[in-house]
């Protein structure tokens, strides 16, 4: 991953503003949950977002480093926006109900069109809903995906082109590790979360079989009524797509 990783949370109107300290939750060992507590825990945690969210972060990648990472969704529209720490961004990709993906390269003036968050963050397969969901301290599931209830403390979420093994921690219910499902069965990308506020988590880590990895820090959290999108570029399609 070279430069594309920044963050600028432009326009934003917000009623809740949360600065997120180091303090909090940490993840937590291996528990045996039994099955009716682990019900309990994918019912509290796959309820909606509590609303729109403003989040803003810094972002470390392998070959990069002091990037900023910002989020805004409007219900089922968004954007994400990865900045230099003091400069213009570097790319932008937003996504709505009604239309495609697209990932906008600033830096080449042109624009692809995605499915998930691999041109961004390299978390191949995961939609930019489910994704949304996980950053606001949600299961990273939607109604059309199924979720079967695992082991100890698993479940398993299955969308359409996506799977993940997904774990959770207790009092409060939490997130705290995604590792990718394969069909093939070979080691995919895996996400561990730490740092929670309640259910949000503070710090999320990458991992790519490759070896590339990325990691979040957030730094400001806000629950707009109304958040402002940025606007797209008007960018032709990149050469060869």
């Amino acid at each position: 991953m070279d430069r594309r990783n920044s963050l600028r949370c432009r326009g934003v109107s917000a009623v809740l503003l949360v600065v997120v300290t180091a303090v909090g939750c940490s993840t937590t060992g291996r528990v045996e949950l039994g099955s009716a507590r682990l019900a309990a825990g994918v019912a509290a945690l796959n309820r909606p977002v509590s609303g729109n969210i403003a989040a803003l972060y810094h972002l470390r990648a392998a070959r990069s480093g002091g990037l900023r990472l910002a989020v805004v969704a409007d219900g089922d529209a968004g954007r994400i926006t990865i900045s230099e720490p003091f400069g213009s961004a570097v790319s932008l990709t937003a996504w709505s109900a009604s239309g495609p993906t697209f990932f906008f390269d600033m830096d080449e003036g042109c624009r692809r069109e995605v499915d998930d968050l691999e041109e961004v963050l390299g978390v191949g397969s995961l939609p930019l809903n489910q994704a949304v969901r996980l950053l606001g301290g949600r299961l990273p599931a939607v109604a059309e995906d199924e979720i079967e209830l695992g082991n100890r403390d698993e479940v398993d979420v299955h969308g359409a082109g996506w799977a993940a093994r997904i774990r959770l921690a207790p009092d409060p219910w939490r997130v705290v590790e995604l590792a990718e499902l394969r069909p093939d069965g070979v080691r995919g990308w895996r996400l561990e979360l730490s740092s929670h506020t309640s259910s949000v988590p503070g710090k999320i880590r990458l991992e790519n079989p490759d070896g590339r990895w990325v990691e979040l820090e957030l730094t400001r959290l806000e629950w707009p009524e109304d958040p402002s999108l940025p606007e797209l570029p008007v960018f032709p399609d990149c050469p060869g797509w």
